[in-house]
């Protein structure tokens, strides 16, 4: 018998195993919550926002160990050496009208495919937006995760339970390394059940209404500002005011008192970001003129910071010289081992930052990054062993070795730090010719 794509597989799971490590190990805070909401029973299809390429998905497929099968963009299989890979990593195509009247027809072998993978109680992973975009927004969802749905509705002979799974996936950088990321499972979208209770309307009219639900529940899991002209300006404001630790403060307080528990992590972040979302488009809407004038003065300190290489950080946090002392002292006594890590660590950077030099999309910055580690990473452990074995005594050698471990990590946690140092001084020696951003802190 033909194996299925959603068969077991031994050399994959064994594979998952270090994908799985080195994807939690590319970020700082790695975080999922709302596990308790995925169903123990029935078929499930989980609904992610797209914002970081390739991350994405390899960040839901590490948030459980079981096993799920994701649907990608048909154009990434045209070699077939991508498509045999592809395959064997448990991804398989979905058609746009992009790739032509053609191919999109091949769909309904997609679909049949997608249902024979859900009835064997397979998750599957889909990205409703049908492309990725680094905001915090969300694109017009697609139409073909509800004819998937619907299709196993269908040939479970209207007996088997579906359920789409919203999943909101945040990332506190999308284009630096070893940044943050929060997972979270929102409450299941009972599909089966939406069906039966609608029987009376079109299919059609179902699919837009259970279409906007899943829009509203994904936005909910995310800080969603909505994308029209301010998006740049209230985005901004919103980090100014986050920065500030008396207002994150604050706003926390608020936001815990509101929901009667005390929150861990990046829930915290998230949180914060999704209060001062609804305070500022509350003010928008309350009292357009003045809020036009603030997202003007904004948006130019927005652009002019950026030109300067400066953080919001360093303007709504202030450091005073004391601090920015003990900072650089702190980076001078970390200097040696940034060096002896760039060093160490070269057979990974240097590739990275060649194919990072022809990545045209800023979205795939991570995805080039990760990908380089994962390749090279063991590359680079056997060839720092032959050399400190082979050159050194064997207690330096080790004493070598261990100090290489951490070496990849401490450069990018070095080079986050300084470059924070570097833009405290950029703004005490700068911030008098910033434009006027009265109001806006």
């Amino acid at each position: 018998m033909k194996e299925k794509i959603q068969d077991g597989n031994f050399r994959y799971f064994f594979l998952k195993i270090f994908v799985d490590w080195a994807v939690k190990s590319s970020y700082c805070k790695y975080q999922v919550e709302g596990l308790e909401n995925i169903p123990s029973e029935g078929c499930t299809i989980w609904a992610s926002n797209h914002t970081n390429a390739l991350m994405d998905a390899l960040v839901l497929l590490s948030s459980t160990r079981k096993q799920k099968v994701f649907m990608a963009r048909a154009d990434i299989f045209r070699k077939k050496t991508a498509a045999n890979w592809l395959t064997f990593l448990k991804v398989m195509p979905i058609y746009r009208i992009r790739d032509g009247i053609e191919a999109v027809k091949r769909n309904d072998e997609v679909i049949a495919q997608a249902t024979d993978i859900l009835m064997d109680k397979v998750p599957l992973v889909l990205f409703p937006e049908a492309t990725h975009r680094p905001k915090h927004s969300l694109l017009k969802l697609s139409k073909g995760i509800f004819h998937i749905a619907s299709s196993v509705y269908e040939h479970s002979g209207k007996e088997e339970q579906v359920n789409i799974i919203p999943i909101g996936v945040e990332y506190g950088d999308y284009f630096r390394y070893r940044s943050t990321v929060l997972i979270r499972f929102g409450k299941p979208l009972d599909i089966s059940g939406y069906i039966k209770d609608n029987a009376g309307e079109p299919w059609p009219v179902q699919m837009l209404k259970l279409r906007e639900m899943l829009r509203e529940r994904l936005a909910g899991l995310i800080a969603y500002l909505p994308d029209d002209e301010d998006y740049d300006s209230m985005w901004e404001y919103v980090k100014l005011k986050a920065a500030d630790r008396k207002v994150f403060a604050c706003t926390l307080s608020k936001v815990e008192s509101e929901a009667g528990c005390k929150l861990n992590g990046l829930m915290r972040n998230q949180a914060v970001d999704q209060s001062l979302i609804r305070d500022v488009l509350s003010m928008r809407e309350s009292n357009p003129e003045a809020s036009a004038e603030l997202f003007k003065k904004t948006d130019s300190l927005r652009l002019w910071r950026i030109q300067n290489g400066i953080s919001v950080f360093s303007i709504a946090d202030e450091k005073g010289w004391g601090k920015i002392l003990i900072k650089f002292l702190m980076a001078l006594a970390g200097l040696p081992y940034y060096l002896f890590s760039g060093l160490v660590s070269s057979l990974i950077w240097i590739p990275t930052v060649i194919i990072l030099g022809r990545v045209q999309d800023d979205a795939f910055y991570n995805t080039a990054r990760f990908g380089t580690r994962f390749g090279l990473s063991i590359i680079s452990f056997i060839v720092w062993c032959l050399v400190y074995f082979i050159f050194l005594p064997w207690k330096w050698a080790l004493v070598a070795l261990i100090l290489s471990l951490p070496s990849l990590r401490y450069i990018y946690a070095y080079g986050s730090f300084t470059r924070r140092l570097l833009s405290d001084l950029r703004w005490k020696f700068r911030k008098h010719k910033a434009p006027d951003y009265s109001g806006v802190l």
